[in-house]
C-alpha cells in the first residue's frame, strides 16, 4: 500500500497512473455485476470525466485487473456479431479493495476492537 498525504493509506491499485480508471471499473462491476469489457467501456464513457476514454484502454484495464485478481472471468456471453466475449465479475479481493478505499487507517484504528487489532497485528 502507498501512503497518501492525509493520514490514510492508498492501495496500489488506486494509486498508480491508471488508479482513477481502475476505481471506476471496479465500481461498475460492483454495481452492475458480471459484464463483458465492451459493456464496461459503454458505462465509463457516460461518466463526465471519462467521456473520451478509448475502448482499448478499458480493455487493457479489465485484463490487468483480472491478472491482479480484482476481477475474474466467469464464462462467456455471445455478442451481436456472434462472437463469444469473456464475462467478468468482481472478486472478493476487488470488493475488499473498494471497501478499503473508502476507509482510512485512522478510522479503522479508532473503531477496531482489541480482537480486531490483534488479528491485524498477527496478519501483518
Amino acid at each position: 500500500m502507498a501512503e497518501s498525504g492525509c493520514g490514510s493509506t492508498k492501495l496500489k491499485v488506486f494509486s498508480n497512473k491508471q488508479g482513477k480508471l481502475n476505481r471506476v471499473v471496479l465500481q461498475i462491476f460492483n454495481v452492475k455485476g458480471p459484464l463483458i469489457s465492451y459493456d464496461v467501456w459503454r458505462f465509463i464513457v457516460m461518466i463526465k470525466d471519462f467521456g473520451h476514454t478509448e475502448r482499448k484502454t478499458v480493455y487493457d484495464r479489465v485484463n490487468a485487473l483480472s491478472k491482479e485478481g480484482y476481477i475474474i472471468q466467469r464464462g462467456t456471453r455471445p455478442t451481436q456479431p456472434g462472437w463469444p466475449s469473456e464475462l467478468f465479475e468482481l472478486t472478493r479481493k476487488g470488493k475488499a479493495a473498494l471497501k478499503a478505499d473508502k476507509k482510512s487507517m485512522d478510522r479503522f484504528l479508532a473503531a477496531a476492537t482489541e480482537e480486531e487489532l490483534q488479528k491485524f497485528i498477527d496478519y501483518y
